[in-house]
């Protein structure tokens, strides 16, 4: 959940009354609740971030698929119960979303959190209605909803402001934008974010799916380590990895989830290995998804730098050569940084972490490339022990054949 949910949590439990927005502001929230309770029909949304959601408000039945970086898993709510799938733990896990505290939002539907446009209409304290404008080169409506942030209680003089634009005639999400206003002389404790909804339609509820909102879409997400690593049977070459779970006492615990982690390509006899790190302990523990990533092929000339969305092109590298397993292999570390890739609002995070680094050697047969990428915080102290020279050795160093795995004749 996001940063705007997180913030709210506070406030919720210290307003006394749901806002005191305008008669008009209100009006229109009214005429979104019945825009989604049109009967028959299922709210169907799509983000441009990747995520994608269908509400069946009539029969408070609710899917979401993650946004694409979030790793794309799939979601489902039933009333107020949420069922989640942990690529990790690979395990089903429900949850009560009931709002906590004495207010109850505006548009009072089970998972109205899952689309952060409803979300602010719902529960911010104050709705400032913009009006008609045009936004992205369409007409919209534009309304603000605005929430003073608190702090044990106590207001910080900080505003968390969510813009929501509607289609003005079926009063439909089009966008959602969030930020933070300061006092003059600080800086936001967060970066403005805009969501812009590529689809935002009704559709008839006939048009799903038998079972497509039910729990077992989640469930099918849980996979055996059999199923996921069965993809690599067939490749044609020993197949080296650093086992389900890699931990290093210096630099932290990996582990591989069933889901999307294994890639492979039949065809070049190719596969990928898309590591997690894991950040935290216990409850608080996160994964970083593709902090490191295993590469596996039969010629190591087809191994390339790895893409990153901001920057086209060849990336800028510097190569030397290291000793991995008493053999030569070549090191490529990334010129640029974090830093590099800029951000909208705020201090972008200050760090002389590569941004990758990619080691190439052979082990037998096998030809093999490590990857490995940095992953800075906010504040930019949380890094990816493995994107060092160090580290990324050391993980070629402690490679393991997997059991089963052969070399083709």
């Amino acid at each position: 959940m996001s940063r705007w949910f997180y913030a709210l949590a506070g406030v919720l439990v210290a307003l006394a009354a749901c806002g005191g927005g305008s008669e008009s502001g209100e009006d229109i929230v009214k005429q979104v609740e019945e825009a989604l309770n049109e009967p028959g029909t299922i709210y169907h949304v799509v983000g441009d971030d990747g995520s994608e959601i269908w509400m069946d408000v009539e029969n408070e039945k609710f899917r979401r698929r993650d946004a694409t970086a979030n790793g794309a898993l799939i979601s489902v709510g039933d009333g107020w119960d949420v069922y989640s799938f942990d690529p990790i733990e690979n395990q089903v896990f429900a949850e009560d979303a009931n709002p906590e505290g004495p207010i109850r939002p505006r548009i009072d539907h089970p998972m109205i959190l899952w689309l952060e446009a409803l979300g602010a209409l719902a529960f911010g304290q104050e709705l400032e209605v913009i009006g008609d404008t045009v936004a992205d080169g369409r007409a919209v409506l534009a309304v603000n909803a605005r929430t003073p942030i608190t702090q044990d209680g106590e207001p910080t003089g900080a505003t968390l402001v969510g813009r929501v634009e509607l289609d003005p005639e079926t009063y439909l999400p089009l966008a959602f934008e969030r930020s933070e206003e300061v006092p003059a002389g600080e800086t936001p404790s967060q970066e403005r974010v805009r969501i812009r909804y590529t689809t935002s339609e009704l559709i008839s509820r006939d048009d799903l799916p038998e079972g497509f909102l039910d729990r077992s879409v989640v469930e099918a997400q849980v996979l055996t380590t059999e199923e996921s690593l069965g993809q690599l049977a067939n490749l044609g070459l020993t197949v080296y990895w650093l086992n389900e779970v890699y931990e290093s006492p210096q630099l932290g615990r990996l582990a591989l989830p069933p889901i999307d982690a294994v890639v492979t390509d039949p065809t070049t006899n190719t596969a990928e290995l898309h590591y997690a790190l894991i950040v935290g302990d216990g409850s608080e523990a996160q994964p970083l998804l593709a902090a490191v990533i295993l590469r596996l092929a039969r010629d190591p000339n087809g191994f390339v730098s790895p893409t990153i969305p901001e920057f086209a092109g060849t990336l800028p590298e510097q190569e030397q050569e290291v000793e991995v397993r008493g053999v030569t292999g070549t090191l490529f570390t990334s010129i640029l940084t974090p830093f590099d890739l800029g951000c909208d609002t705020g201090e972008c995070p200050l760090t002389d972490a590569r941004l990758y680094r990619r080691l190439i050697f052979l082990i037998d047969d096998t030809a093999v490339q490590i990857e490995t990428f940095a992953r800075v915080a906010g504040s930019g102290d949380e890094l990816n022990g493995y994107n060092t020279e160090f580290g990324i050795v050391a993980l070629g160093e402690t490679m393991i054949k997997m059991e089963g795995s052969a070399v083709a004749p």
